[in-house]
């Protein structure tokens, strides 16, 4: 738990040591240099340096004393309200002078996008721009993360075709969509969860995820390569199509979860 907190923390641009003397403040109440050192682990001999940066950035508050100072931590709704202002004025500045930058890019190339949330980033940026067809793969865990515009463009009536990798018993908040089965076995054949996205027969993303954390899709415009990612998404849609019209004939020959049709060699 406090590594995800110091994770956070580092993200909003502090050092792990800073990440854990501001933790140490904000659980304790204020404090001296000394027992700031002492309750946070940062040794002594960095701990008036890590305290004057958390100061110039505004995390914590200062106290001169006649012995020595006291300091004390900013709640963090204020730091957050900060934050996401700064954030706020910093991109209008940015998108403001660096609009007029469109160099083209080869989207004919295989583009490379690592890192979980920079990977559905940029499926929600694609969805956005989505007009008039989805075919999309996608795990129960990952669905969370762009669930909110699959559901506005199925408001809008765009045509959609889902396939969601999840247990029977789950709530899924969508009307379109086929639910897979054999999950153990498709992460096994892939190596773990994997994604693939194709908007409006023009773009696809494809690629694996390993973690909530690690992941890696390529990001292309290449005919070929949206051509066949469409119709691996077709393909299950087809497939559990013809398992609604004729489930318990199927079951009786491929199995409860159909396993014996994966039995092609």
């Amino acid at each position: 738990m406090q590594e995800d907190r110091i994770f956070l923390l580092n993200r909003i641009g502090l050092t792990d040591a800073e990440a854990k003397v501001y933790l140490a403040l904000l659980k304790t109440g204020s404090m001296t240099g000394y027992e700031a050192s002492k309750y946070s682990s940062v040794p002594r001999s960095k701990i008036y340096n890590v305290l004057e940066s958390l100061v110039m950035k505004g995390f914590i508050l200062y106290s001169e004393e006649e012995s020595s100072n006291r300091y004390a931590s900013v709640p963090i709704r204020e730091i957050s309200a900060r934050v996401k202002h700064e954030a706020d004025v910093t991109m209008v500045k940015l998108e403001s002078q660096l609009d007029n930058y469109r160099a083209e890019t080869d989207l004919n190339g295989f583009w490379h996008i690592r890192e979980y949330e920079n990977v559905f980033a940029k499926c929600r940026s694609i969805l956005k721009e989505t007009r008039s067809e989805l075919l999309l793969q996608i795990w129960a865990e990952d669905l969370p993360k762009m669930l909110e515009e699959i559901q506005a463009l199925e408001k809008q009536g765009i045509r959609l075709g889902i396939v969601y990798f999840g247990e029977e018993q789950d709530e899924v908040p969508l009307e379109h969509y086929c639910r897979h089965g054999m999950l153990k076995e498709k992460k096994q054949e892939m190596g773990g969860r994997f994604l693939n996205l194709v908007s409006d027969n023009r773009e696809v993303i494809f690629g694996q995820i390993v973690s909530d954390a690690v992941s890696e899709v390529i990001w292309t415009r290449s005919k070929p390569m949206v051509a066949m990612a469409a119709e691996c998404v077709r393909h299950d849609l087809y497939f559990y199509k013809g398992v609604d019209m004729l489930k318990s004939h199927m079951q009786e020959d491929l199995g409860t979860e159909f396993h014996r049709v994966r039995e092609i060699f």
